[in-house]
């Protein structure tokens, strides 16, 4: 029943956004001198919108409450807790599909979708103080099962606000220094700006709403998603350049559904700099290989995109 109305609640949802999405689009063409899209374009568009918003609320709803897709063993938000959480992550899921149809259409990310995101990740995670999927640090290396768990710092129960604004502050510095050291590397790889600034806000924003630990993951899933679907579109369409912000929040969208069993994974990384160092090196090597991809894509002769 939940995720029947979520569906609905998700459509209404979606046609906010077309609205709002077209209403960018418009004046980004504008900017660009790009004629305007076409009717047929903006009503498939929106239906498009009011699908994906509708089948993303009502599927995460469930993964939320049924299938505990957020659920690990240090964070155990109360119940109003959860139910503030899923609103919080549903906000995020609306922003990166906005994000992703600016995007896709004219090749950018407009600031109104990033930084009011991001004054709702921080000001929600403050003010609520029950939001987050991970806390700001936890030391798994000395737990021993059914014995002790992991070392949680207390002040974190007895500091809530103050934990909680870390956390997200974190993530948003996480998200943005990653995402811009990307750029100024791909740029000197592929002989152009490859990544743009938009990126840079994206990934601060997801982070804000994730903290550091999830938008790292994030940022090591974006190649894969870059590689299994974009490179498809390119060799389908005939584009030689695709936005690197939709993989993003596609890698977001992995990290949110995928939680709980991708901390299992990781979490002992998470716990000393030797992990992060492990994580980060994965991170840099699949980048530089679906930049590889992207410059050999380009090498090769194809029918013109017009």
């Amino acid at each position: 029943m939940n995720s029947a109305l979520f569906a609905l609640l998700g459509l209404i949802v979606g046609f906010g956004l077309s609205l709002w999405v077209e209403r960018m689009i418009q004046v980004e063409r504008q900017i660009m001198h790009w004629s305007p899209a076409s009717v047929s374009l903006r009503r498939g568009r929106c239906l498009i919108l009011m699908v994906v918003t509708a089948l993303l609320f009502s599927g995460f709803e469930y993964a939320s409450w049924s299938a505990r897709v957020l659920d690990i063993d240090e964070v155990q938000p109360s119940y109003i807790g959860r139910w503030a959480r899923l609103g919080y992550h549903l906000v995020l899921i609306s922003l990166l599909i906005a994000a992703t149809a600016t995007d896709l259409d004219c090749y950018i990310i407009p600031d109104q979708i990033a930084i009011p995101g991001v004054l709702v990740g921080i000001v929600g995670a403050a003010t609520i103080s029950d939001l987050q999927i991970c806390h700001l640090w936890v030391d798994w290396y000395v737990a021993i099962p059914h014995l002790r768990g992991p070392d949680i710092p207390g002040w974190y129960d007895t500091h809530r606000f103050w934990h909680a604004l870390a956390w997200s502050l974190s993530g948003l510095a996480m998200g943005a220094a990653v995402t811009w050291i990307a750029r100024v590397v791909s740029s000197r790889v592929l002989g152009q700006e490859a990544m743009g600034f938009g990126d840079v806000t994206l990934m601060a924003m997801i982070g804000s709403f994730l903290g550091w630990q999830a938008v790292l993951l994030v940022f090591l899933i974006a190649p894969l998603t870059g590689l299994t679907v974009g490179v498809l579109i390119m060799l389908i369409s005939g584009k030689t350049y695709l936005p690197y912000g939709p993989w993003l929040s596609l890698a977001a969208l992995v990290v949110l559904f995928r939680w709980a069993w991708l901390w299992e994974q990781t979490r002992l990384m998470f716990s000393d700099w030797y992990g992060l160092g492990i994580l980060a090196a994965a991170a840099s090597a699949g980048f530089v290989v679906l930049l590889g991809m992207v410059r050999l894509y380009r090498a090769i002769p194809g029918r013109s995109t017009g």
